[in-house]
């Protein structure tokens, strides 16, 4: 049967409306695709820049020789997870930062591919471009520009593993089911050895939503609780040769926070902080998640205006990612904010259709992606909020869930593609500005040029303040006689990176951690910045755990005038020691910096005088008093 004239180009016209519909999301997503690829490839290329002295040090020092010390500060034992894919990177910390970068990122879209193709009618390749977008928000872990390998991006690393397990052990085929509840079981693992805290609250969630959200057998949820025993087991015996020697190491460690006053108390962990934000932030999150809803919901009358303005804030990312421009300033808050609201302006759109629709397993998924950001923060000293935006990607995991049942309208790609472009966004905005200000470091790491080898064969682009600091106390130690694997003594409060270059032993801890000032607060607390009042007492007892043969030959690491300096006299006679026992062998002056201690202050490091013997007999009496 022929058609009409008019019936024939209504049909035409509205094929061709469909091709050309089909175009543009090829094209937005084939730019998505190359946004995502940018800023992965941005951050790997950057991995090789900036280096914190405290934080990377204490991680450094901590993966570097895990084994040298009985107890850990914080309870972590994430040095003895890297210890091995260090010595595998050939030791060099540029190589070890992108394979933390690519294992973050990867895990991320896994997991963000598994929640699309659960809950979303998205093809296999869109669901890949789309899931890669969201998991570009999983850079968002390394907004202080810490980059190398710590208890936090192994905490994330290791509850993205255990969601992966869930995820899959919820779909058909026993193979599927078997390999997800192991993967629960590794990933319970390796959260134990990043946070205990975060391991037993992880432990809690999983139960909830295997047996009461999802109403599952319990018996695969005791098999992947087995693996995670037997690794732990299999740890013990590895790291302090039995499970009671393994104990006693968290028990030990735990007593020295509470010793050092990092907060970290039972009754100060279980608390609620507040979320901080100004009413900038307040309305640039209403304007985002509102132009988000308008994109998503504007029906198809007005695809080509949307279209457009996600082509726009593509481009503009993938500006923000190559030139360093700083449009707008998004702090770790809005990565709350506007998942947030978000889902309320979803929720009174079209008679609650969004709310109505939910299944139970939408329902079970995002409330547990909503409350895992906290869960990976629990036993922080930081304010929840903030520490909990390291995982912002479950937020964002909570709002692509919730949205699910728009998929039942035939609009998967459309109503995803906003929401991985938002990810997208927010990722360069807040990488940008880690990049413009990274923590304790000179503004600007695009401008370092100085290329400084470090211990390994590596070598990292610094500062050139950094870089000169790391030169000039490496020259003048080693021309004082100081040898590799020399143990020293840091009471500076602040230099661990220092001891890493200098390829020396760190006695005590990787970390001796200095006073802080009650200064203002930091990190988004609500409180003052932990002072750890206890610093001096927690230093003691830390090096009264090394050998008196190791501390009889022990260089010390001063710095007098230094903000964070721990009590030289009171420390050192805790192994019978007085200044007057060593000879200044070098002195250099600390770099400057944009962070909190911006000035630089002048370090000494002191060599031995005494005879070995003599020094070691005055450590035991020292003790023994």
């Amino acid at each position: 049967m022929k058609l009409s004239g008019r019936a024939y180009a209504k049909s035409n016209r509205f094929a061709n409306g469909r091709t050309l519909s089909d175009l543009r999301d090829r094209t937005l997503l084939a730019l998505s695709a190359v946004t995502t690829a940018i800023l992965f490839a941005w951050l790997l290329y950057y991995s090789s820049y900036g280096f914190n002295l405290s934080a990377e040090g204490f991680h450094l020092n901590s993966i570097a020789n895990p084994f040298a010390y009985s107890i850990n500060s914080p309870p972590s034992l994430f040095g003895f997870v890297y210890h091995w894919p260090y010595q595998w990177a050939g030791r060099d910390i540029a190589v070890l930062r992108m394979a933390n970068v690519t294992l973050t990122m990867a895990l991320g879209w896994m997991l963000s591919f598994l929640v699309i193709r659960r809950l979303w009618t998205v093809g296999w390749p869109q669901a890949a471009v789309l899931s890669a977008g969201i998991a570009s928000l999983s850079l968002v872990a390394f907004h202080l520009w810490l980059l190398t390998p710590n208890y936090f991006t192994l905490t994330f690393q290791s509850v993205l593993m255990v969601m992966i397990g869930l995820l899959l052990a919820d779909r058909r085929g026993r193979v599927r089911q078997i390999v997800g509840w192991i993967l629960v079981g590794i990933g319970g693992w390796f959260c134990f050895m990043a946070k205990p805290t975060t391991a037993a609250a992880i432990a809690l969630l999983v139960m909830l939503y295997v047996v009461v959200l999802r109403r599952k057998s319990v018996l695969p949820l005791l098999g992947a609780a087995l693996v995670a025993l037997a690794l732990l087991i299999v740890t013990a015996y590895g790291i302090d040769r039995g499970v009671t020697g393994l104990v006693t190491r968290m028990v030990n460690s735990a007593d020295l926070e509470i010793l050092l006053g990092a907060r970290h108390e039972v009754s100060f962990i279980l608390r609620i902080d507040w979320l901080e934000a100004s009413r900038g932030q307040l309305a640039i999150a209403v304007l985002m998640a509102t132009a988000l809803l308008l994109t998503i919901l504007i029906g198809p009358t007005h695809e080509l205006l949307a279209s457009l303005a996600l082509a726009a804030v593509l481009i503009l990312t993938i500006a923000i990612a190559l030139l360093g421009t700083d449009p707008i300033s998004i702090i770790p808050s809005s990565l709350f904010l506007v998942p947030a609201f978000i889902c309320l302006g979803a929720m009174f759109n079209r008679e609650g259709l969004v709310l109505r629709s939910q299944t139970p397993t939408s329902i079970a998924l995002a409330l547990t992606f909503l409350v895992l950001p906290h869960m990976s923060a629990l036993g922080s000293n930081l304010n929840y909020w903030f520490a909990g935006s390291m995982t912002a990607l479950f937020w964002m995991l909570a709002v692509v869930t919730f949205l699910s049942p728009l998929a039942q309208q035939g609009r998967g790609a459309a109503t995803l593609l906003p929401l991985t472009v938002l990810a997208q966004f927010l990722t360069a905005s807040v990488i940008n500005t880690a990049m413009l200000k990274p923590h304790h470091q000179v503004k600007d790491l695009r401008a370092y040029n100085a290329v400084t080898p470090l211990p390994g064969g590596g070598q990292l682009v610094l500062s050139q303040p950094v870089h000169d600091y790391l030169a000039t106390a490496r020259a003048q130690a080693r021309a004082a006689g100081l040898e590799v694997s020399t143990p020293v003594v840091d009471l500076s409060g602040r230099s661990p990176g220092l001891l890493f270059v200098l390829e020396t032993r760190a006695l005590g801890l990787p970390f001796l951690i200095g006073p802080w000032d009650s200064s203002p607060a930091h990190f988004g607390q609500p409180w003052p910045t932990v002072s750890y009042s206890g610093s001096n007492a927690a230093a003691a007892e830390a090096l009264g755990r090394e050998n008196c043969a190791d501390l009889a030959k022990a260089w010390v690491l001063i710095e007098p005038t230094g903000p964070h300096h721990l009590d030289q006299a009171s420390v050192m006679a805790t192994f019978g020691a007085h200044q007057a026992d060593y000879v200044a062998a070098a002195a250099f002056e600390t770099p400057l910096n944009d962070g909190d201690d911006p000035n630089a202050h002048r370090q000494f490091l002191f060599k031995p005088l005494r005879p070995i013997a003599k020094a070691e007999q005055s450590c035991r009496e020292a003790r023994r008093q």
